[in-house]
Order: structure tokens, then sequence, then C-alpha cells
């Protein structure tokens, strides 16, 4: 009998105790906006959002000038650098063609000052919400 009672106060302990994991995660909130370049929606590109000062970077891609991102419960709530590269675009079907039929049809990636990814200046606050947040970038050359 001592044997299960231990069992039983050992699981409650571990059961009220927590175990971490969730809990221990930022509090994040889906993403979403519009990116243009000199007023154009871009077309393909990969947006960074990094944590100031530090933490787990949330991403995604641009196409036909929007984002979103949603992935792992969206981008951490707080103060953002975000990065804005230009990334090849895949043709939208590549069911049954060949990797070099793939490549002549891939478009080559579009050319981001280096201000807006490599030394970005662009900056956002994530706000805690239920809706999506929406932040808006006009990249201009």
């Amino acid at each position: 009998m001592p044997v299960i009672r231990m069992i039983l106060y050992g699981a409650l302990l571990a059961l009220f105790s927590g175990c971490g994991g969730v809990r221990d995660a930022p509090d994040r909130r889906i993403v979403k906006g519009i990116v243009t370049l000199n007023g154009e929606p871009l077309e393909g590109a990969a947006i960074r959002f990094l944590p100031q000062p530090t933490g787990p970077v949330a991403a995604g891609k641009v196409k036909n000038g929007m984002y979103e991102i949603s992935n792992k419960g969206g981008v951490p709530l707080g103060k953002h650098r975000v990065e804005i590269k230009g990334i090849p675009i895949l043709p939208d079907d590549t069911d049954g063609k060949s990797l070099g039929e793939i490549d002549a049809a891939t478009k080559p990636a579009i050319s981001i000052p280096e201000k807006y990814h490599t030394n970005s200046e662009l900056e956002a606050t994530v706000e805690a919400g239920s809706e999506p947040f929406i932040v808006d970038f006009e990249l201009k050359e």
C-alpha cells in the first residue's frame, strides 16, 4: 500500500508542478500584411521577424505582395527587427517536371536594398490580440 501512495503522490506532484514545455514558450500572434517595392507588390521574398534583444525568429514567404506568418502560432509578441530578402520564385506547378524545366521556369530573386535585409532598418512591435496583426512594409530603392 505505501508504494501505491508514493506513486500517487508523485503523479499528483508532477501534475501540479507542471513540466515546462508550452508555458515556457513566448506568447505569439499571427502576423500578415502587404510588402511593396517602389509601389509595386513584391513578387517573391522571405520575411523574418527577429525579436529584440533576443528570442525565437519567425519567418514566412512574401508572394504577390502578401505574407502571413502563422506557423507555431505566429510571431512572438514584442519588438522585432524585420528582414526582407528577395528569393527565387519557383513555378506554381512543378509536378512531372524535370529539375532542368523547373530551373528554367524559376524567376531569379528580386534585388532588395541591404537596408531591408542584411542591414535592416525595419522594425515592428507585435501586440497581443486574437485577430491577425497587420504589418505592411513599403520598401523604396
